[in-house]
């Protein structure tokens, strides 16, 4: 083993500026956080190349005094602990004294900085953590600090990055995070010289949750104000109505400042756990004021997250706040939410919730053969109906003509044994005879795996149907940018949309046999992907996250009736796929019961 030498400086200030300064957002939080420190009451970020070339953040705050800008920039200087009694109760962002020697130790820095009742300013320049000059120079109250060619001097570093549109996307969420946590500070964000986003700074939680999430999305939160033994919660609460994929949409700040919280994070997913589907996050917009005292800020290098010295008591604090602002304000949910009830096993037969309607089933089909057939009833409805059907009197058509593979996709099928359907067992499955045994059918995923499949066998000709009018949607700018990053791949998948200006989109079309009222929903889905993946994400991907969208909306759902018809033209066309014994999500479609176990179940 080598022997135990003290590091040199320089490379000891490479070390700690990896653990703090990641990525160009890592730049922005550390000197956003530092002039709200300051009391700024407007800040302005302008960036370049996604940060990489040029960084500049700019405050009205207090200022640096002449005397201590050269010692700002010297590791653990600090002016907001002096002992570690102070430690215990931290009420600012800022403490550690890492940030500006971390950031000037990978960057070529130039800080401006002029106090309240300074007749100039000063400029000082540092490059690689080493101080190059000093001088007097004219500046307005507040600092400025532009940060170039970040980690110039680290090139392993740098090729690590992603692309700038996706490092600026990155720099914008983390503003808009930073917005909603001090709804009374201005921000103003700019990218290339554009205005990518602003906020009022009203102090209104309401008018930052419109700037980031766009005015519809904000009036679909519900104000909450709950205080319980010293520990005050406040935000603002999505409805169920606009719950997203991931948990992107979940901000939560502890004492001003944006943090991640894994036990409280999990308590508001506790608070909706019976109000959204399996697989939907919430929206929220959640603020605690918590005694410094009862938690930890200083287990992180970036400060990004904290812990509670009472975890269990705080979640659940956090989740009976949620609850009853849930309640209180009478959320409705809508009919079709029925049709996602869940059953529970007791005495009581289940019964089908959704009768199918005659529209979603109307026109000609194609039989195997090519011939059509005529519709079932000579009394059905006209398609604007919305009478119920009675049972026993669905078409075949809605899973007709799946069997027919379209040109350009290699969908192989794989042996699929030969059933004849029996009947239907309440809510959800299809029994069928096979020649080893009865086979129990989810039509659901059944039919998820057939329409996933033949909207990948057709995404290479793409059509797109347009709306009978266009549907806004309001993007923050991490949203923006990805959309745009990936414009061509919405249109190679049949979407048309148009720029409305800033971060708002027309979406004027969508792709053929796209599900009614849900554009906004799967489309929001996309760009969740986009958020989770990142430079990561693949056209092929892309294709394949839609294409389950599409089919578990247009699956038939639980509930709903099937004609024996209708039974054998769903399992004909599940036998023509790649995959037909699970859905795209991998739960399974099919599932048998062998004449040989039903025999040793009757003890024959």
């Amino acid at each position: 083993m080598a022997r135990i030498i003290v590091l040199d400086k320089y490379t000891a200030d490479q070390i700690a500026a990896g653990e703090v300064v990641e990525r160009p957002s890592s730049v922005v939080k550390e000197l956003v956080e530092n002039a709200i420190d300051a009391g700024a009451r407007r800040i302005a970020i302008d960036i370049e190349d996604g940060g990489l070339s040029v960084i500049t953040v700019s405050d009205d705050g207090c200022g640096i005094e002449e005397e201590d800008l050269e010692l700002a920039f010297q590791r653990h200087a600090t002016s907001k602990i002096t002992s570690t009694g102070d430690l215990a109760c931290i009420c600012t962002l800022g403490f550690r004294g890492e940030a500006l020697p971390s950031i000037a130790a990978v960057s070529k820095l130039t800080v401006t900085t002029r106090t309240h009742d300074a007749m100039t300013g000063t400029q000082a320049q540092i490059e690689g953590g080493a101080l190059v000059a000093m001088a007097p120079a004219g500046a307005p109250p507040g600092t400025s600090v532009t940060v170039k060619e970040l980690f110039y001097n680290t090139p392993a570093r740098r090729k690590t990055m992603k692309s700038p549109a996706t490092e600026a996307s990155l720099c914008g969420e983390l503003i808009s995070r930073l917005a909603l946590a001090r709804p009374d500070i201005r921000y103003e964000m700019r990218a290339k010289g554009r205005d990518v986003f602003y906020s009022a700074g009203s102090g209104r939680l309401a008018d930052a949750a419109t700037a980031v999430y766009g005015a519809a999305m904000a009036r679909e939160m519900i104000p909450l104000d709950f205080t319980e033994e010293g520990i005050a919660i406040s935000g603002l609460v999505g409805k169920p109505s606009i719950s997203r994929s991931t948990r992107s949409h979940i901000t939560l700040v502890i004492n001003g400042r944006y943090v991640r919280c894994t036990p409280v994070t999990a308590a508001v997913e506790a608070a909706y756990q019976t109000l959204l589907p399996q697989g939907r996050k919430p929206v929220v917009i959640l603020s605690l004021d918590i005694p410094p005292e009862r938690l930890d800020v200083n287990v992180h290098p970036a400060k990004l997250e904290v812990r509670l010295l009472e975890e269990g008591k705080m979640a659940a604090l956090v989740k009976r706040a949620l609850l009853e602002a849930l309640r209180t304000k009478a959320i409705i949910p809508s009919a079709a939410s029925a049709t996602h009830r869940k059953y529970q096993s007791g005495l009581v037969m289940p019964q089908f919730d959704t009768p199918i309607r005659q529209e979603r089933f109307s026109g000609l089909v194609q039989s195997q053969s090519g011939a059509q057939i005529i519709p079932e009833s000579k009394n059905s409805p006209d398609v604007t109906s919305t009478t119920p059907q009675p049972y026993g009197q669905l078409s075949e058509s809605r899973f007709a003509g799946a069997e027919e593979e379209p040109a350009g996709y290699d969908n192989q099928a794989v042996p699929f044994p030969e059933l004849q359907p029996l009947a239907q067992l309440p809510p959800l499955y299809i029994l069928a005879a096979g020649e080893d045994g009865l086979y129990i059918i989810d039509q659901h995923a059944a039919h998820e795996r057939v329409l996933y499949e033949d909207f990948l066998a057709g995404q290479n000709s793409a059509q797109s149907q347009c709306l009978l009018g266009p549907v806004t949607l309001e993007l923050d700018y991490r949203e923006a940018a990805l959309l745009t990053e990936r414009i061509l791949w919405f249109t190679e998948a049949g979407f048309i949309i148009e720029h409305f200006g800033g971060n708002t989109f027309l979406l004027r079309g969508v792709p053929s046999r796209f599900p009614a009222g849900q554009e906004k929903t799967i489309f929001f889905d996309l760009l969740d992907y986009f958020r989770e993946k990142g430079n990561d994400s693949s056209r092929t991907e892309f294709f394949d996250v839609l294409a389950a969208s599409l089919a578990c909306k247009n699956a038939v759902k639980s509930g709903e009736k099937l004609t024996l018809t209708a039974m054998e033209a769903l399992l004909r066309s599940l036998s023509g796929k790649a995959n037909p014994f699970t859905c795209p999500h991998g739960r399974p479609a099919v599932i048998k019961i062998t004449y040989r176990d039903l025999a040793t179940r009757f003890k024959r």
